[in-house]
Protein backbone atom coordinates (compact mmCIF):
# COMPACT_ATOMS: atom_id res chain seq x y z
CA UNK A 1 0.00 0.00 0.00
CA UNK A 2 1.35 3.19 -1.04
CA UNK A 3 2.54 5.79 1.85
CA UNK A 4 -0.19 8.29 0.66
CA UNK A 5 -3.26 5.59 0.81
CA UNK A 6 -2.19 4.60 4.06
CA UNK A 7 -1.82 8.00 5.75
CA UNK A 8 -5.34 8.74 4.31
CA UNK A 9 -6.82 5.76 5.15
CA UNK A 10 -5.37 6.15 9.05
CA UNK A 11 -6.35 9.93 8.95
CA UNK A 12 -9.72 8.35 7.71
CA UNK A 13 -10.24 5.93 10.62
CA UNK A 14 -8.87 8.22 12.80
CA UNK A 15 -11.13 10.73 12.31
CA UNK A 16 -14.39 8.47 12.15
CA UNK A 17 -13.70 7.32 15.71
CA UNK A 18 -13.55 11.18 16.89
CA UNK A 19 -16.92 11.74 14.80
CA UNK A 20 -18.34 8.25 16.21
CA UNK A 21 -17.84 9.47 19.59
CA UNK A 22 -19.41 13.00 18.90
CA UNK A 23 -22.27 11.58 16.85
CA UNK A 24 -22.97 9.29 19.59
CA UNK A 25 -22.72 11.74 22.52
CA UNK A 26 -25.27 14.04 20.67
CA UNK A 27 -27.45 10.89 20.38
CA UNK A 28 -27.36 9.83 23.82
CA UNK A 29 -27.47 13.55 25.34
CA UNK A 30 -30.71 13.89 22.82
CA UNK A 31 -32.22 10.34 23.99
CA UNK A 32 -31.52 11.26 27.19
CA UNK A 33 -33.47 14.34 26.48
CA UNK A 34 -36.43 13.07 25.00
CA UNK A 35 -36.89 10.31 28.06
CA UNK A 36 -36.77 13.71 30.56
CA UNK A 37 -38.96 15.80 28.47
CA UNK A 38 -41.62 12.80 28.66
CA UNK A 39 -41.44 11.60 31.78
CA UNK A 40 -42.46 15.12 32.20
CA UNK A 41 -45.57 15.03 30.10
CA UNK A 42 -46.24 11.30 31.63
CA UNK A 43 -46.31 12.98 35.04
CA UNK A 44 -48.39 15.67 33.54
CA UNK A 45 -50.92 13.01 32.16
CA UNK A 46 -51.09 10.83 35.58
CA UNK A 47 -51.57 13.53 37.36
CA UNK A 48 -54.28 14.98 35.43
CA UNK A 49 -56.32 11.30 35.14
CA UNK A 50 -56.02 11.23 39.13
CA UNK A 51 -57.64 14.70 39.42
CA UNK A 52 -60.24 13.71 36.99
CA UNK A 53 -60.98 10.40 38.61
CA UNK A 54 -61.14 11.51 42.16
CA UNK A 55 -62.26 15.12 41.57
CA UNK A 56 -64.42 14.96 39.01
CA UNK A 57 -66.52 11.61 40.76
CA UNK A 58 -67.54 9.74 37.34
CA UNK A 59 -68.23 6.49 37.26
CA UNK A 60 -64.94 4.11 36.92
CA UNK A 61 -66.39 2.22 34.03
CA UNK A 62 -67.10 5.52 32.00
CA UNK A 63 -63.64 6.94 32.59
CA UNK A 64 -62.38 3.09 31.23
CA UNK A 65 -64.94 3.25 28.54
CA UNK A 66 -63.65 7.04 27.47
CA UNK A 67 -59.95 6.16 27.79
CA UNK A 68 -60.52 3.56 25.48
CA UNK A 69 -61.83 6.11 23.00
CA UNK A 70 -59.20 8.54 23.55
CA UNK A 71 -56.45 6.01 22.59
CA UNK A 72 -57.85 5.14 19.12
CA UNK A 73 -56.88 9.44 18.60
CA UNK A 74 -54.57 10.33 20.88
CA UNK A 75 -51.44 8.37 22.70
CA UNK A 76 -53.15 8.42 26.40
CA UNK A 77 -51.23 7.16 28.73
CA UNK A 78 -52.39 4.16 30.97
CA UNK A 79 -52.78 3.92 34.77
CA UNK A 80 -53.39 2.14 37.50
CA UNK A 81 -53.88 3.57 40.92
CA UNK A 82 -53.27 1.78 44.27
CA UNK A 83 -54.80 2.59 47.91
CA UNK A 84 -52.26 3.10 50.83
CA UNK A 85 -52.36 -0.71 51.60
CA UNK A 86 -51.10 -1.38 48.12
CA UNK A 87 -54.76 -2.76 46.47
CA UNK A 88 -55.65 -2.01 43.49
CA UNK A 89 -57.92 0.86 43.09
CA UNK A 90 -58.64 1.99 39.63
CA UNK A 91 -57.02 0.47 36.97
CA UNK A 92 -57.31 1.09 32.49
CA UNK A 93 -55.58 -2.31 31.78
CA UNK A 94 -55.95 -5.98 33.22
CA UNK A 95 -53.31 -6.82 34.79
CA UNK A 96 -52.86 -3.39 36.71
CA UNK A 97 -49.27 -1.97 36.16
CA UNK A 98 -46.58 -2.48 38.82
CA UNK A 99 -46.21 -4.97 41.91
CA UNK A 100 -45.40 -4.95 45.45
CA UNK A 101 -41.92 -4.12 44.83
CA UNK A 102 -42.45 -1.13 42.77
CA UNK A 103 -45.10 0.04 45.12
CA UNK A 104 -42.83 0.10 48.03
CA UNK A 105 -40.16 2.50 45.86
CA UNK A 106 -43.13 5.06 44.86
CA UNK A 107 -43.83 4.67 48.65
CA UNK A 108 -40.12 5.65 50.17
CA UNK A 109 -39.08 8.00 47.02
CA UNK A 110 -42.36 9.51 46.18
CA UNK A 111 -41.33 8.97 42.70
CA UNK A 112 -40.17 6.67 40.29
CA UNK A 113 -39.31 6.80 36.46
CA UNK A 114 -38.33 3.28 34.05
CA UNK A 115 -38.50 1.79 31.01
CA UNK A 116 -38.62 -1.21 28.59
CA UNK A 117 -38.21 -1.75 25.08
CA UNK A 118 -41.82 -0.03 24.25
CA UNK A 119 -43.02 2.16 27.08
CA UNK A 120 -42.00 4.23 29.72
CA UNK A 121 -43.27 4.05 33.25
CA UNK A 122 -44.29 7.15 36.37
CA UNK A 123 -45.24 6.05 39.48
CA UNK A 124 -45.97 9.02 41.69
CA UNK A 125 -47.59 9.48 45.19
CA UNK A 126 -50.79 10.82 45.29
CA UNK A 127 -52.88 12.11 48.10
CA UNK A 128 -56.43 13.34 48.12
CA UNK A 129 -58.36 13.78 51.44
CA UNK A 130 -55.53 13.17 53.03
CA UNK A 131 -55.59 9.79 51.92
CA UNK A 132 -52.21 8.38 50.16
CA UNK A 133 -52.14 6.94 47.03
CA UNK A 134 -49.89 5.36 44.57
CA UNK A 135 -50.36 5.84 40.84
CA UNK A 136 -48.34 3.70 37.80
CA UNK A 137 -48.58 5.00 34.31
CA UNK A 138 -47.35 4.39 31.26
CA UNK A 139 -47.36 5.78 27.41
CA UNK A 140 -45.46 5.36 24.28
CA UNK A 141 -43.55 8.55 22.93
CA UNK A 142 -44.57 8.09 19.36
CA UNK A 143 -43.35 11.19 18.47
CA UNK A 144 -40.36 11.56 20.41
CA UNK A 145 -39.70 7.69 19.09
CA UNK A 146 -40.05 8.90 15.69
CA UNK A 147 -38.14 12.25 16.04
CA UNK A 148 -35.05 10.26 17.47
CA UNK A 149 -35.11 7.69 14.98
CA UNK A 150 -35.28 10.15 11.89
CA UNK A 151 -32.54 11.74 14.04
CA UNK A 152 -30.30 8.63 14.08
CA UNK A 153 -30.57 7.58 10.42
CA UNK A 154 -30.24 11.44 9.56
CA UNK A 155 -26.73 11.45 11.80
CA UNK A 156 -25.48 7.95 10.03
CA UNK A 157 -26.36 9.52 7.07
CA UNK A 158 -23.85 12.18 7.60
CA UNK A 159 -21.38 10.07 9.32
CA UNK A 160 -20.55 8.01 6.09
CA UNK A 161 -20.91 10.46 4.50
CA UNK A 162 -18.27 12.68 6.15
CA UNK A 163 -15.91 9.69 6.14
CA UNK A 164 -16.12 9.61 2.85
CA UNK A 165 -15.36 13.24 2.16
CA UNK A 166 -12.67 12.95 5.26
CA UNK A 167 -10.75 10.29 3.02
CA UNK A 168 -10.52 11.88 -0.12
CA UNK A 169 -9.68 14.67 1.53
CA UNK A 170 -7.22 13.38 3.72
CA UNK A 171 -5.67 11.41 0.28
CA UNK A 172 -5.31 14.77 -0.94
CA UNK A 173 -3.42 16.32 1.61
CA UNK A 174 -1.29 13.53 2.35
CA UNK A 175 -0.76 13.44 -1.94
CA UNK A 176 0.56 17.24 -1.81
CA UNK A 177 2.36 16.59 1.36
CA UNK A 178 4.31 14.16 0.29
CA UNK A 179 4.45 15.20 -3.26
CA UNK A 180 8.51 16.77 -2.00
CA UNK A 181 9.51 12.64 -1.13
CA UNK A 182 8.07 11.61 -4.02
CA UNK A 183 10.10 14.23 -5.93
CA UNK A 184 13.36 13.41 -4.49
CA UNK A 185 12.78 9.30 -4.70
CA UNK A 186 12.74 10.31 -8.35
CA UNK A 187 16.15 12.13 -7.84
CA UNK A 188 17.48 9.82 -5.80
CA UNK A 189 16.94 6.50 -8.65
CA UNK A 190 18.74 9.15 -11.25
CA UNK A 191 22.03 9.12 -9.07
CA UNK A 192 24.27 6.35 -10.57
CA UNK A 193 28.12 5.76 -10.24
CA UNK A 194 28.01 7.72 -13.39
CA UNK A 195 26.89 10.37 -12.10
CA UNK A 196 27.69 10.80 -8.13
CA UNK A 197 28.10 14.50 -8.71
CA UNK A 198 24.44 14.76 -9.01
CA UNK A 199 22.97 16.20 -5.72
CA UNK A 200 19.33 16.50 -4.49
CA UNK A 201 17.70 20.08 -5.06
CA UNK A 202 14.17 21.27 -2.75
CA UNK A 203 13.30 23.87 -2.14
CA UNK A 204 15.23 25.66 1.26
CA UNK A 205 12.90 24.74 4.54
CA UNK A 206 13.07 24.38 7.74
CA UNK A 207 11.64 21.22 7.63
CA UNK A 208 12.36 17.40 7.66
CA UNK A 209 12.42 17.16 4.56
CA UNK A 210 15.18 19.58 3.54
CA UNK A 211 17.09 18.04 6.35
CA UNK A 212 16.28 14.78 5.16
CA UNK A 213 17.63 15.84 1.48
CA UNK A 214 20.92 17.59 3.01
CA UNK A 215 21.60 13.80 4.67
CA UNK A 216 21.26 12.50 1.39
CA UNK A 217 23.59 14.94 0.17
CA UNK A 218 25.71 14.67 2.18
CA UNK A 219 25.77 11.00 2.32
CA UNK A 220 26.78 11.46 -1.55
CA UNK A 221 29.65 13.55 -1.15
CA UNK A 222 31.36 10.70 1.13
CA UNK A 223 30.15 8.43 -1.85
CA UNK A 224 31.71 10.48 -4.55
CA UNK A 225 34.86 10.46 -2.20
CA UNK A 226 35.55 7.29 -1.71
CA UNK A 227 34.14 6.34 -5.00
CA UNK A 228 36.63 8.82 -6.49
CA UNK A 229 39.28 7.76 -4.72
CA UNK A 230 39.33 4.31 -5.09
CA UNK A 231 38.87 4.83 -9.09
CA UNK A 232 42.16 7.42 -8.22
CA UNK A 233 43.67 4.54 -6.56
CA UNK A 234 43.42 2.06 -9.50
CA UNK A 235 44.41 4.34 -12.27
CA UNK A 236 47.19 5.41 -10.09
CA UNK A 237 48.26 1.99 -9.35
CA UNK A 238 48.37 0.79 -12.96
CA UNK A 239 49.94 4.07 -14.44
CA UNK A 240 52.71 4.20 -11.49
CA UNK A 241 53.75 0.30 -11.32
CA UNK A 242 53.84 0.28 -15.53
CA UNK A 243 57.27 1.71 -15.54
CA UNK A 244 59.01 0.25 -12.84
CA UNK A 245 57.42 -3.08 -13.25
CA UNK A 246 58.32 -2.91 -17.00
CA UNK A 247 61.95 -1.90 -16.06
CA UNK A 248 62.40 -4.57 -13.75
CA UNK A 249 61.05 -7.28 -16.21
CA UNK A 250 63.17 -6.10 -18.90
CA UNK A 251 66.07 -6.35 -16.58
CA UNK A 252 65.33 -9.95 -15.54
CA UNK A 253 65.17 -10.95 -19.28
CA UNK A 254 68.33 -9.04 -20.50
CA UNK A 255 70.34 -10.31 -17.72
CA UNK A 256 68.73 -14.19 -18.57
CA UNK A 257 69.53 -13.71 -22.69
CA UNK A 258 72.53 -11.26 -22.81
CA UNK A 259 74.67 -11.93 -20.00
CA UNK A 260 77.58 -13.76 -19.89
CA UNK A 261 79.80 -13.15 -16.91
CA UNK A 262 78.75 -12.29 -13.06
CA UNK A 263 79.39 -9.21 -13.38
CA UNK A 264 76.96 -8.74 -16.12
CA UNK A 265 74.25 -10.87 -13.56
CA UNK A 266 75.59 -8.74 -10.90
CA UNK A 267 74.72 -5.50 -12.59
CA UNK A 268 71.34 -6.41 -13.47
CA UNK A 269 70.47 -7.98 -10.12
CA UNK A 270 71.93 -4.70 -9.27
CA UNK A 271 68.93 -2.63 -11.49
CA UNK A 272 66.47 -5.01 -11.00
CA UNK A 273 66.50 -4.25 -6.91
CA UNK A 274 66.50 -0.66 -7.47
CA UNK A 275 63.37 -1.27 -9.80
CA UNK A 276 61.94 -3.19 -6.45
CA UNK A 277 63.00 -0.40 -3.98
CA UNK A 278 61.08 1.53 -6.05
CA UNK A 279 58.28 -0.55 -6.35
CA UNK A 280 57.89 -1.66 -2.80
CA UNK A 281 58.57 2.60 -1.66
CA UNK A 282 55.47 3.88 -4.23
CA UNK A 283 53.21 0.87 -3.04
CA UNK A 284 53.72 2.48 0.28
CA UNK A 285 53.73 5.44 -0.20
CA UNK A 286 50.00 4.70 -1.90
CA UNK A 287 48.90 2.56 0.85
CA UNK A 288 49.36 5.59 2.97
CA UNK A 289 47.66 7.81 0.64
CA UNK A 290 44.68 5.41 0.58
CA UNK A 291 44.75 5.23 4.94
CA UNK A 292 44.52 8.97 4.54
CA UNK A 293 41.78 9.01 2.56
CA UNK A 294 39.86 6.86 4.76
CA UNK A 295 36.39 8.54 6.14
CA UNK A 296 36.67 10.34 9.57
CA UNK A 297 34.64 7.66 11.07
CA UNK A 298 36.19 5.01 10.16
CA UNK A 299 39.82 6.35 11.45
CA UNK A 300 40.13 5.52 15.65
CA UNK A 301 40.78 8.74 17.32
CA UNK A 302 42.87 8.18 20.65
CA UNK A 303 44.85 10.16 23.42
CA UNK A 304 48.20 11.04 22.29
CA UNK A 305 51.00 13.20 22.56
CA UNK A 306 52.23 15.29 19.84
CA UNK A 307 55.73 15.43 20.79
CA UNK A 308 56.05 11.85 21.13
CA UNK A 309 54.66 11.32 17.84
CA UNK A 310 57.16 14.28 16.64
CA UNK A 311 60.32 11.99 18.12
CA UNK A 312 59.13 8.57 16.77
CA UNK A 313 58.46 9.99 13.41
CA UNK A 314 61.97 11.26 13.62
CA UNK A 315 63.58 8.16 14.86
CA UNK A 316 61.89 5.79 12.40
CA UNK A 317 63.07 8.64 9.60
CA UNK A 318 66.82 8.96 10.51
CA UNK A 319 66.51 4.93 10.76
CA UNK A 320 65.15 4.21 7.27
CA UNK A 321 67.61 6.41 5.53
CA UNK A 322 71.05 5.75 4.60
CA UNK A 323 71.90 9.51 3.83
CA UNK A 324 72.65 11.38 7.88
CA UNK A 325 69.66 13.28 8.18
CA UNK A 326 69.80 16.35 11.24
CA UNK A 327 66.38 16.97 12.89
CA UNK A 328 65.83 19.27 15.14
CA UNK A 329 62.88 19.48 17.67
CA UNK A 330 62.03 22.47 19.76
CA UNK A 331 59.70 23.90 22.49
CA UNK A 332 58.75 27.52 22.10
CA UNK A 333 56.52 27.52 25.25
CA UNK A 334 58.52 24.61 27.42
CA UNK A 335 59.12 26.75 30.32
CA UNK A 336 56.17 28.10 31.54
CA UNK A 337 53.75 24.82 31.06
CA UNK A 338 53.67 21.79 31.82
CA UNK A 339 53.73 18.92 29.20
CA UNK A 340 50.20 18.32 29.72
CA UNK A 341 49.46 21.09 26.73
CA UNK A 342 50.78 18.73 24.25
CA UNK A 343 48.13 16.09 24.87
CA UNK A 344 45.91 15.58 21.84
CA UNK A 345 43.30 13.14 20.41
CA UNK A 346 44.22 11.94 16.96
CA UNK A 347 45.43 8.76 15.02
CA UNK A 348 48.96 8.82 16.45
CA UNK A 349 50.04 6.09 12.89
CA UNK A 350 48.70 9.02 10.22
CA UNK A 351 50.03 12.13 11.92
CA UNK A 352 53.26 9.95 12.43
CA UNK A 353 53.06 9.43 8.03
CA UNK A 354 52.20 13.46 7.81
CA UNK A 355 54.91 14.39 9.84
CA UNK A 356 57.82 12.14 8.82
CA UNK A 357 56.84 12.91 4.81
CA UNK A 358 57.19 17.06 5.70
CA UNK A 359 60.68 16.13 7.87
CA UNK A 360 61.67 13.62 4.50
CA UNK A 361 60.63 16.36 2.16
CA UNK A 362 63.05 19.35 4.27
CA UNK A 363 66.35 16.94 4.67
CA UNK A 364 65.84 15.40 0.99
CA UNK A 365 65.95 18.77 -0.54
CA UNK A 366 68.36 20.64 1.84
CA UNK A 367 71.93 20.57 0.70
CA UNK A 368 73.00 19.84 4.27
CA UNK A 369 70.05 17.45 4.68
CA UNK A 370 68.39 19.18 8.00
CA UNK A 371 64.81 20.32 9.34
CA UNK A 372 64.13 22.26 12.04
CA UNK A 373 61.26 21.91 13.68
CA UNK A 374 59.36 23.99 16.48
CA UNK A 375 55.92 22.83 18.66
CA UNK A 376 53.93 25.82 20.20
CA UNK A 377 51.09 24.73 22.60
CA UNK A 378 48.28 26.57 23.76
CA UNK A 379 44.81 26.07 25.19
CA UNK A 380 43.12 26.24 22.11
CA UNK A 381 45.76 24.50 19.51
CA UNK A 382 49.06 23.41 18.87
CA UNK A 383 51.38 24.61 16.04
CA UNK A 384 53.74 23.07 14.32
CA UNK A 385 56.40 24.26 12.73
CA UNK A 386 59.06 22.69 10.10
CA UNK A 387 61.63 24.99 8.11
CA UNK A 388 64.88 23.90 6.39
CA UNK A 389 67.37 26.02 4.02
CA UNK A 390 66.70 23.80 1.01
CA UNK A 391 65.63 24.68 -2.83
CA UNK A 392 62.63 26.37 -2.04
CA UNK A 393 59.38 25.79 -4.03
CA UNK A 394 58.75 28.45 -6.81
CA UNK A 395 55.65 30.75 -6.33
CA UNK A 396 53.99 29.03 -9.77
CA UNK A 397 54.01 25.45 -7.69
CA UNK A 398 52.94 26.58 -4.13
CA UNK A 399 49.38 25.93 -5.27
CA UNK A 400 49.50 22.30 -6.90
CA UNK A 401 51.93 20.97 -4.14
CA UNK A 402 49.07 18.82 -2.60
CA UNK A 403 47.62 17.76 -5.86
CA UNK A 404 48.33 13.98 -6.36
CA UNK A 405 51.31 13.30 -8.43
CA UNK A 406 52.37 16.74 -8.81
CA UNK A 407 56.02 17.67 -9.24
CA UNK A 408 57.04 21.07 -9.48
CA UNK A 409 60.21 22.62 -11.09
CA UNK A 410 62.40 20.90 -8.49
CA UNK A 411 61.55 17.45 -9.53
CA UNK A 412 65.12 16.65 -11.28
CA UNK A 413 66.91 17.32 -7.70
CA UNK A 414 65.49 14.70 -6.28
CA UNK A 415 63.28 10.99 -7.00
CA UNK A 416 59.96 11.26 -5.95
CA UNK A 417 56.24 10.44 -6.54
CA UNK A 418 54.52 13.52 -6.03
CA UNK A 419 51.94 11.81 -2.92
CA UNK A 420 53.88 12.80 0.22
CA UNK A 421 52.32 16.18 0.55
CA UNK A 422 49.14 15.02 -0.73
CA UNK A 423 49.48 12.43 2.16
CA UNK A 424 49.90 15.07 4.23
CA UNK A 425 47.31 17.20 3.36
CA UNK A 426 44.68 14.96 3.81
CA UNK A 427 45.91 13.40 7.46
CA UNK A 428 45.57 16.81 8.68
CA UNK A 429 42.18 17.50 7.20
CA UNK A 430 40.92 14.38 8.63
CA UNK A 431 42.14 15.69 11.99
CA UNK A 432 40.04 19.34 11.08
CA UNK A 433 43.38 20.96 11.35
CA UNK A 434 45.27 23.38 8.69
CA UNK A 435 48.22 23.42 6.60
CA UNK A 436 50.36 26.56 5.10
CA UNK A 437 53.34 27.00 3.36
CA UNK A 438 55.48 30.07 2.56
CA UNK A 439 58.72 29.56 0.18
CA UNK A 440 61.25 31.35 -1.13
CA UNK A 441 63.37 29.83 -4.09
CA UNK A 442 67.14 29.22 -2.89
CA UNK A 443 66.54 30.20 0.47
CA UNK A 444 64.05 27.30 1.84
CA UNK A 445 60.29 26.25 2.55
CA UNK A 446 58.50 26.40 5.87
CA UNK A 447 55.25 24.44 6.61
CA UNK A 448 52.84 25.40 9.48
CA UNK A 449 50.63 22.62 10.87
CA UNK A 450 47.63 23.94 13.06
CA UNK A 451 45.96 21.44 14.99
CA UNK A 452 42.92 22.88 17.11
CA UNK A 453 42.76 21.03 20.32
CA UNK A 454 38.79 20.07 21.24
Amino acid sequence: MKLVTRTALAYAILTAFILFVFAYSVYFVSEKNRKDEFFDRLDYKITWRAEFIFDAQINKDLIKFLHTKNKKVLNEADISVYDSNFNIYFSDNMPPLGNQKILETIKKNKSLNWADEKYQYRGILYKDNNKEYYIVGRAIDVTGLNHINAFKENVLYVYFISIVLVFIIGFGFSYYTLKPLKDIIFQIRDISEHNLNKRIVVPKAKDELYELTQTFNTTFNRLEKSFNNHRNFVTTISHEFRTPLSILIAEIELGKELNQTIDDYKKSLDNALEEANHVSQLSTALLDFARANYDVSQIKMSPTRIDEILVDAKLNLINKKEVKYKIGISYTNLGDTDGSVYNYTGNPYLLQIAFSNIMENACKYSENHSCNVEINASSEKITLTFSDEGIGIPEADLEKIYNLFYRGKNKDHENGYGIGLSIVKQIISLHNGSIDVRSIVGKGTIFTITLPLQ
